[in-house]
């Protein structure tokens, strides 16, 4: 660690602890407040390894967050939660409906196409929903617990889940009748709000809950071009349940989710450069360059296409499970929807360059049945099959200069990619405590799955259909493949006393292959392979000074082999862009995290994050030419780290409380590519535009909750962001012909009113 970099963590520190004394922050969101402040460290339960245990007793690198933390933080979607894990870090993808670019100590994906699966899983209720990156960034709405499991996380959650897991557990109907208000206004005329209501429906056997959000603001950027609101807000979910408890034995839970999403999407600036043909001027408005301007308001864009996004997702999730002695069964069926139609602007420039309007539609299955046999008070263990179907079908009709190239006036590109996943799995795991201080746990998972690809593209005029039928199309590109993996995980722990425990763990990650959603021709298509992942890790969960410190540190190493890289380049053949995706080589990543958590005064709360990661290339064969001294691994920060102060003050029936966390991210990459400046020994490189300098962001909160005749209410002003930190993000060059990028969004705050009765 630098100097510089060393001393804002102590400044950082002493700054935080100081305001911290001074405000306040609840314990308890919506609880009733407290008389006093706590006085040690409460347990976490998890689910991380599909059976209930407390979180400093399991050989996993995991990060716990209850809805009274998340709601005191204001985590509005997964994207906030980069601020409380180490070595987390995710982009949110402006050009895909809720996607965002989820990393887990350097293993991501950033292609918003839905052919490229995920390294990170986010599962929610026992259900991974959906097939690629999109809707990823989903709302934290009427949450209970989410967990950040990091690393390979294969034995139980299956394929795609090699860097790790964001298992989100929801709020389930308790069986007492209850009503919770809650109205947020603020900055960009922010105006949310939730309803949730809860009843017995049949005393004892029937409870149900219903929870109603909305989210809507104006947005904090601007289009130069018609004067419009950018990036603004406005979805809609409604999720009611029922649980039903026949006997102590035995329950079900049926959950449906509504989620509408009418945001903005996909604004974008022109960030082109010397080497891109719009900044040349020599093709696409010939003597007029169209640069990237260094002294642009990032606040504005200048696009000249209208853009709008409507995401519509029904969701059912059915979990049952009953217990006889010493077997629980489980059942947990998922099924969702998705219907998405977007149009955007692509090239961030006021001229009509490149536009599109994508229809999309995924219908999803899974089903998984799992059973926990504790087969005496030294061994246990927890076996399941799954099944899960996608079929999508993704397409997109858009414009560009076409009569460059000798098509006539108004001429579109029609695109139509669809595919059908069948996956199947069976998993075995057991944990055997071998003494009263050493523990093993073993366990793998089979996987097959297997991937129906194909790609139609051709042209058309204005007013053309979207799918097959519409005439033009001239291009059909087909692939069917299968893959089959073993995939084992080994832990063992020692417990030096009932608050200490170290552990070393080897796990293998699997992702699979599949076909490239980006190419145009059977040689562009694919198939990749997949890519394995070996991940050793050692660690420590400790608490001391009687349950008031808890210092949780992970150590670990992963060797990569067949790693999939998605790279957009032209096609020698026919000049045309594309994007190849190879399985290119072999990458090392190595790191240490640390999480640390103390109460060192009656009311104050310290805690934070410090994680480091060495992540680079053993090999990276790009056209003959093996490129790995010569390329950084994209968001692949080597320092993060994070301080949070929170102090609670007790005025009789009231509580005053308050919360400062400073966030800090190293400098990282978010792009590799081909070079087309004709320099450099190396045929790719990491193309400077694309590189985000390191920084910081501060958010804060004040509380206050009280009771009056039974009602428990609260009053939160919050801000985050509040040093208004913004810059340009990774850039996303077409080849050479132009290059797009976004923004990261500036300081938001509001002020919350809450109610609970």
């Amino acid at each position: 660690m630098s100097t510089r970099t060393l001393g804002a963590v102590i400044v950082t520190a002493v700054m935080t602890l100081a305001l911290a004394t001074g405000l306040a922050w609840p314990t308890a969101a919506w609880a009733q407040p407290a008389a006093q402040p706590r006085a040690a460290l409460e347990e976490i339960l998890v689910t991380a390894r599909k059976r209930e245990e407390s979180s400093q007793n399991i050989p996993v690198a995991v990060s716990v967050f209850g809805a009274d933390e998340l709601q005191r933080r204001k985590v509005l979607n997964i994207e906030d939660l980069q601020s409380l894990v180490p070595n987390l870090l995710i982009d949110p993808v402006n050009f895909s409906a809720n996607g965002a670019a989820v990393y887990i100590r350097g293993l991501g994906v950033q292609d918003i196409d839905r052919t490229f699966n995920p390294a990170v899983q986010v599962v929610i209720d026992g259900v991974t929903y959906g097939s690629s990156i999109s809707n990823q960034m989903l709302n934290v709405v009427d949450v209970e617990q989410v967990e950040v499991l990091r690393g390979p996380q294969g034995t139980l959650f299956g394929a795609n889940a090699i860097g790790g897991v964001i298992n989100v557990t929801r709020r389930k109907p308790s069986g007492e009748f209850g009503v919770e208000l809650e109205g947020t206004l603020g900055s960009e005329s922010r105006r949310d709000f939730r309803v949730a209501l809860e009843a017995p429906l049949m005393e004892g056997v029937l409870a149900g809950r219903l929870a109603v959000a909305r989210r809507k603001n104006d947005g904090q950027f601007r289009n130069a071009f018609d004067g419009s609101s950018r990036g603004f807000e406005n979805i809609l979910l409604v999720s009611p349940q029922l649980l039903f408890t026949p006997s102590d034995d035995f329950t079900v839970s049926v959950m449906y989710d509504y989620y509408r999403d009418k945001s903005d999407w996909g604004f974008a600036h022109n960030r082109s450069g010397p080497n891109d043909l719009l900044c040349l001027g020599i093709l696409f408005f010939p003597g007029e360059p169209i640069c990237d301007d260094p002294d642009r308001d990032i606040n504005v864009f200048n696009q000249d296409t209208e853009t709008f996004m409507d995401v519509e997702i029904h969701g059912l999730n059915i979990s049952a499970a009953y217990t006889a002695g010493d077997f629980t069964l489980e059942s947990i069926t998922g099924w969702s929807l998705i219907k998405e139609e977007k149009q955007t602007d692509f090239d961030g420039i006021p001229r009509p360059l490149f536009a599109s309007v994508q229809p999309v539609e995924e219908v999803f299955y899974s089903q998984e049945f799992r059973v926990a046999w504790d087969f005496s008070d030294r061994l246990a263990f927890l076996g399941g099959v799954y099944g899960s179907y996608v079929d999508y079908q993704d397409s997109a009709n858009s414009l560009f200069i076409f009569e460059l190239l000798g098509f006539p006036p108004d001429t579109v590109e029609v695109v139509d990619k669809q595919q059908t996943t069948r996956s199947f799995g069976a998993f075995l795991s057991g944990d055997w405590q071998i003494t009263d201080a050493i523990r093993l746990s073993a366990g793998g998972r089979f996987t097959y799955e297997e991937k129906d690809f194909i790609y139609r593209n051709g042209f058309n005029q204005v007013g053309g259909g979207f799918f097959p039928d519409a005439p033009g199309f001239d291009n059909v590109a087909p692939g069917k493949a299968s893959w089959r993996e073993f995939t084992p995980r080994v832990a063992l722990e020692y417990r030096f006393t009932p608050d200490a425990m170290a552990y070393a763990s080897y796990a293998q990650g699997f992702k699979s292959g599949g076909f490239n959603g980006r190419g145009n021709s059977e040689e562009t298509i694919g198939p990749y392979d997949p890519e394995i992942v070996d991940t050793f890790e050692i660690g420590a969960k400790t608490e001391w000074l009687d349950n008031r410190l808890r210092i949780n540190v992970a150590a670990f190493y992963s060797d990569f082999e067949d790693k999939q890289e998605e790279i957009i380049r032209t096609n020698p053949d026919t000049g045309a862009t594309i994007t190849l995706v190879d399985n290119a080589g072999e990458a090392t990543m190595k790191g240490v995290e640390l999480e640390w958590l103390v109460l060192p005064l009656p009311g104050l709360t310290l805690s934070g994050t410090l994680a480091y990661l060495d992540a680079s290339y053993d090999e990276f064969v790009f056209d003959g030419f093996n490129t790995a001294d010569f390329i950084n691994m994209r968001r692949a920060p080597k320092w993060q780290y994070s301080v949070t102060g929170q102090y609670d003050l007790f005025l009789r029936d009231v509580q005053v409380s308050s919360l400062l966390s400073y966030r800090w991210t190293d400098d990282y990459d978010g792009h590799v590519g081909p070079r087309f400046d004709g320099g450099g020994p190396s045929p790719l490189h990491n193309d400077p535009r694309g590189r985000v300098s390191s920084f910081g962001t501060l958010d804060g909160s004040v509380s206050v909750d009280f009771t009056v005749n039974e009602v428990d209410f609260r009053v939160m002003l919050f801000g985050r962001n509040l040093t208004d930190k913004q810059f340009l993000t990774s850039v996303a060059p077409v080849a050479n012909l132009f290059a797009i990028g976004g923004v990261y969004p500036g300081r938001f705050w509001g002020v919350e009113f809450g109610a609970r009765f």
